[in-house]
């Protein structure tokens, strides 16, 4: 099975039908009835989703969503966020420069071209329903949970803001009234080790605790031939603590806690291509450290890469009859640093020494929900807060004469978002549904930038405008700083949409749905006053139609969704020339529109023993004008398929589990096949092209699991990229250099993991 296996199996549903009379009557002979055999197939377990904020049958939701459950995050050895890229269609998760610290998340060619705290993502990540306003440190264990939906398409109605490409709805294990735990260890290649432990503990008749701590290192996967030190090596460490009590029938309280720290070196980035042609003469050494692929760097600096997270949450649901509330309060704290050779190489050339982000957010949400007018209407409204500060920061350095030039990019940025909303479904027929919601959002934003340039042997800064980047742009308003207006804003994300079961139990929707990004400020380091100026929100208004369906006796879930995306005034990184000026610059602005076309299918199939899931995105983005208008879009891919089988085994020792996957995607270009620092654009090199563009290529991942003395011992032999397949996580370019880089994705692994449950 895969991200379209079970979330919740109701009472009843692998229960072997029980034959007719006349099939009991039959001699011990008797050749079996012709149905039989297909009798003996389970039906596709049903599926319980919360993507509507409540739960769900998922073949009632009239919108496209692939549910993953725990059983399934095991087998298909999803350990992070990071992992579900490979398991939902049109859904993909990329490596950042920076590290994995952060992530870069697209869904349905909506894609964030900037990690800056002053942008804000494409896709909502919700855990326990509390939004992470950044990716940074978002990349958590996913350990212990109970549920993880990949929710695609414009989600701004229900789930808050900056969801126009979707969200990741993600639910954790509650703890419940026994007493039960497991305990999980494993080793693996690259000295891997891993522990696991879960423990559930009543504490009266009305509360439990629930304890998970989780931990994984392994030795670096590359290493720094330079330095002699390992490259891509990880230490993460998790706990997670929720207290569960029911103080009165209609009164439930959850309390979570967790923290997240990651220490980790620097990724493996090596040179993959150098133009003579194009490279200044002081650049020209590089050319020497060019190589095919590897897991060996010659980069001569490894800084360490360390997250800490750390999240509180109070969630509230009171019961009063005729409708229920649900408070949920949530405080957040992450601080990262990381850091890497720019240029790949023992030379001096670039470094970035730090790039780093530390600050809060607090949310706070109030929804009221229930049914009216003898069930035939199921409404919700609500009100949200976000708030957050945080402070961003990189230092940069490079060689300059006798000394070294530090280059100090960072800023203060604090954000508030308030928005009520309300959704209503009303059965205007017994088989037709409509459904109806909008949010009315207020973001404010504001920016302290600080840009200083100094010597960095004695930490002296330059005199005069050389020393402040705000000073030449003529912004500085003393001491290197720069306050511009707050950015305000308002927006109204919508759906609208309908649905029919027909008599065989399919369902059948179209809907109509607006979202947005709230918009910002650039990120630190632009040379001039227009280089400063903030920009817009975008927007994307969105028609899918799809089909839920049920087949072959129940023994095939097939589900399909189709849909056009007008999306409008998109954020990228884009180059402009300043009034007056001959020269471009380049910063985030709204630049341009495009459509995007998608089909999207989830299978599952149960044939006797056999488990067989499919699923297949197809994704066709094309900017309809602006300044990439005929260039393709970047970081996405065209095409995304995922497959699986499951089989069961009988074995003298005990029931033998068997599980195949394969992830496949198109080719995904990292940067567009042109110089954007110029207008018009200049076309770029077939070498450069080709070292910032992964060729098509997928991975193969099995497990076997033996469960042993009534299954409360499991014994897993595990790989990932069983096939040993060379492919890249991430490229960086620097064209007008002259070369580029790339840091490679993670090699074949394997291990063993020994399971004891209690």
């Amino acid at each position: 099975m895969t991200p379209f296996a079970s979330l919740r199996v109701l009472a009843g549903s692998c229960a072997m039908p029980i034959l007719g009379g006349a099939a009991l009557a039959a001699p011990p002979d008797a050749p079996p009835p012709p149905q039989a055999e297909a009798d003996a197939t389970p039906p596709v377990p049903r599926i319980i989703v919360t993507s509507q904020r409540r739960e769900q049958a998922l073949q009632d939701v009239p919108a496209a969503v692939t549910a993953i459950d725990a059983r399934e995050l095991a087998r298909r050895q999803i350990g992070d966020i990071k992992a579900l890229s490979a398991n939902a269609p049109s859904l993909l998760i990329s490596d950042t420069p920076v590290g994995k610290n952060n992530m870069i998340i697209g869904m349905r060619g909506i894609v964030p071209t900037s990690i800056s705290s002053n942008n804000d993502p494409t896709v909502g990540i919700y855990v326990n329903g509390v939004y992470y306003a950044r990716t940074a440190g978002a990349n958590a264990a996913l350990v212990d949970m109970d549920a993880v939906e990949v929710v695609r398409g414009p989600q701004g109605t229900l789930f808050g803001r900056n969801t126009i490409g979707g969200a990741l709805n993600m639910t954790t294990k509650a703890p419940k009234q026994v007493f039960e735990g497991s305990v999980v260890a494993g080793v693996g290649n690259y000295d891997q080790r891993a522990l696991t432990g879960i423990l559930n503990v009543p504490l009266g008749a009305a509360t439990a605790l629930r304890l998970v701590v989780d931990g994984l290192r392994h030795d670096g996967y590359g290493r720094s031939a330079p330095l002699g030190e390992p490259l891509g090596d990880e230490n993460r460490r998790y706990v997670r603590a929720s207290l569960r009590t029911r103080p009165s029938r209609d009164l439930l309280v959850d309390l979570t806690y967790d923290k997240f720290r990651s220490d980790a070196a620097s990724q493996v980035w090596i040179v993959n291509y150098f133009d003579p042609a194009i490279a200044a003469r002081a650049l020209a050494p590089i050319g020497r450290y060019v190589q095919d692929g590897g897991y060996t760097s010659q980069a001569g600096f490894n800084p360490r890469n360390t997250t800490d997270v750390n999240d509180s949450t109070a969630t509230l649901r009171w019961n009063t009859g005729p409708a229920t509330l649900k408070s949920i309060s949530a405080y957040r704290h992450l601080a990262t640093v990381s850091g890497y050779d720019l240029d790949a190489t023992p030379l001096f050339v670039n470094q970035l020494q730090r790039y780093a982000v530390d600050g809060h957010q607090f949310t706070q949400e109030l929804q009221m929900y229930g049914n009216a007018l003898d069930d035939r209407l199921d409404w919700i409204a609500g009100a949200y807060y976000l708030g957050e500060a945080l402070r961003d920061s990189s230092l940069v350095t490079t060689p300059s004469g006798t000394n070294t030039l530090g280059r100090l990019n960072a800023f203060d940025s604090r954000q508030t978002s308030v928005s009520v909303f309300g959704q209503l479904t009303y059965t205007v027929l017994p088989r037709l549904r409509a459904t109806a919601g909008a949010r009315l959002v207020r973001d404010e934003r504001s920016v302290d930038y600080n840009a200083p340039r100094y010597l960095l042997q004695t930490g002296a800064m330059l005199a005069g405008s050389a020393g402040c980047a705000l000073a030449a742009a003529g912004l500085d308003q003393g001491g290197c700083h720069y306050v511009p207006p707050s950015l305000r804003a308002r927006y109204v994300p919508w759906t609208l949409g309908l649905d029919y079961k027909l008599e065989d139990g399919t369902l059948v929707y179209g809907k109509v749905s607006r979202g947005f990004r709230s918009g910002g400020f650039q990120p630190a380091g632009a040379t001039s006053a227009f280089g400063y100026a903030p920009f817009d929100k975008e927007q994307a208004l969105s028609y899918e139609a799809g089909a839920k369906m049920e087949l072959l006796g129940r023994r095939l879930r097939l589900n399909l969704a189709t849909y056009v995306t007008k999306y409008k005034a998109i954020q990228q990184i884009a180059p402009q020339f300043p009034p007056g000026s001959t020269t471009t610059i380049s910063s985030v602005v709204n630049a341009g529109d495009a459509t995007i076309k998608g089909l999207e299918a989830d299978a599952l199939l149960r044939l006797a023993d056999l488990t067989l899931s499919a699923g297949i995105g197809l994704t066709d983005p094309e900017f309809d004008n602006g300044p990439f208008k005929g260039l393709s879009f970047v970081t996405t891919a065209k095409t995304t398929v995922a497959l699986g089988a499951d089989y069961p085994l009988a074995t003298p020792l005990g029931p033998l589990d068997l599980h195949l996957d394969y992830d496949w995607r198109s080719k995904v270009a990292y940067f567009q096949p042109v110089n954007t620092n110029t207008l018009p654009f200049q076309p770029l090199t077939a070498g450069q092209v080709a070292s910032n563009t992964q060729p098509a290529f997928g991975l193969l991942n099995a497990m076997a699991t033996l469960k042993l003395r009534g299954d409360r011992t499991r014994l897993s032999l595990w790989s990932k990229n069983l096939a040993g397949k060379y492919y890249w996580a991430r490229s960086n370019s620097f064209y007008i250099q002259g070369y580029n880089n790339q840091t490679p994705g993670d090699p074949r692994t394997f291990g063993i993991n020994l399971e004891r449950r209690f």
